[in-house]
């Protein structure tokens, strides 16, 4: 199994009913001919970094397949 990498990202984002926000989404990276490539990405996860980076480590340490991200981003959201 390849090793994956799971990253918070912090975003600026807008809604037509709140306007500009901050929020955080989680990318996952694979090692591909020696280079990190981002083969997932959710956006949008949660406001709260501390949530996001408790998920990004849960998936870094579960090694979840990034085909999954989503899955396990509802699930944790649940």
């Amino acid at each position: 199994m390849p090793l994956v990498r799971f990253v918070p990202v912090e975003e600026t984002l807008y809604s037509p009913e709140i306007g500009t926000y901050h929020s955080f989404g989680i990318r996952a990276l694979e090692k591909q001919s020696g280079k990190w490539v981002e083969t997932a990405f959710v956006s949008d996860v949660c406001c709260e970094r501390a949530f996001v980076d408790r998920l990004a480590e849960q998936c870094r340490q579960r090694q979840v397949a990034p085909c999954h991200l989503l899955d396990v981003v509802l699930d944790g959201l649940e």
